[in-house]
């Protein structure tokens, strides 16, 4: 079910996810938009109270932080993508991360063709596909990471000219910084 985003930050109002969860809700899914975290204080808060998953798309928030965590250290599910106009670019895919063993063990079992890692039988233990980053791919990716920082230092350092600047065009509106939002490596 779609609902409504903070204006000034364009990620997921927490008030319009509250009013729209039902008995049926299974999952609130935030979107990080353009490096800038939804409100996840809430939406965690929300979530548990609901008894249902948080998934955090942080599909635009690689090496982003929320208070003093990166996005995917936060408690919940996070996905990201590594499409080729990501911050990290292996031209397509992503990975997701997981807040504990057992959640990580159910999703390694259906991208890996539902073989357990210690299978060496090839025995399938659930129905599941090839979903499996390649050797090369990941290395790709590792050398992107020694250079992230230094990348979202310098975004950061011009992020406030150049909003200023979009702010002087007539009806455009730059996003605006939840200051729990820490790091911002201002995708987009």
């Amino acid at each position: 079910v779609p609902v409504d985003v903070d204006l000034d930050t364009y990620c997921v109002d927490p008030a319009a996810v509250e009013a729209a969860i039902t008995p049926r809700t299974k999952v609130i899914m935030p979107v990080h938009m353009a490096g800038q975290f939804a409100d996840m204080d809430a939406l965690d808060k929300l979530a548990a109270d609901a008894g249902v998953a948080l998934l955090q798309d942080a599909a635009h928030a690689h090496g982003a932080q929320w208070r003093g965590r990166r996005a995917g250290a936060l408690g919940s599910v996070a996905a990201f993508s590594f499409q080729n106009g990501k911050l990290m670019t292996a031209g397509e895919g992503g990975a997701v991360v997981f807040p504990d063993e057992e959640l990580r063990e159910r999703a390694f079992l259906v991208h890996s063709c539902g073989r357990p890692r210690t299978d060496r039988e090839y025995l399938h233990s659930t129905t599941g596909s090839n979903y499996r980053m390649s050797e090369f791919t990941a290395a790709v990716l590792r050398a992107q990471l020694t250079r992230l920082d230094e990348q979202i230092a310098l975004r950061e350092q011009r992020w406030p000219l150049l909003s200023s600047l979009l702010a002087e065009i007539p009806g455009v509106v730059p996003q605006a910084t939840d200051p729990r939002t820490d790091r911002n490596p201002h995708y987009m």
